[in-house]
């Protein structure tokens, strides 16, 4: 386990994590918030097929952008990303 954006690139009120392939991006904050990981860039993520085919449609619009290795999770969501 990992908080790969901690100490001075940390966003206050957003907790990035990495396990394995797992990607974790917890918002507290009242926006959207876009976590940039550019050790990650180009390596292919989607959100977890549970939050993608669930009932939950906000999660649903967390995104990632392998080319910049950007994760873009809505406010007060937490979003779980998979290679």
């Amino acid at each position: 386990l990992s908080f790969p954006l901690s100490g001075q690139d940390e966003t206050p009120g957003v907790i990035t994590m990495k396990l394995g392939d797992l990607i974790v991006v917890f918002n507290a904050t009242p926006h959207q918030q876009q976590q940039r990981l550019d050790a990650l860039a180009g390596t292919p993520y989607t959100l977890h097929p549970v939050q993608a085919t669930g009932t939950d449609t906000t999660v649903k619009t967390s995104s990632y952008t392998a080319a910049t290795g950007t994760f873009t999770v809505p406010a007060r969501t937490v979003a779980v990303f998979t290679r």
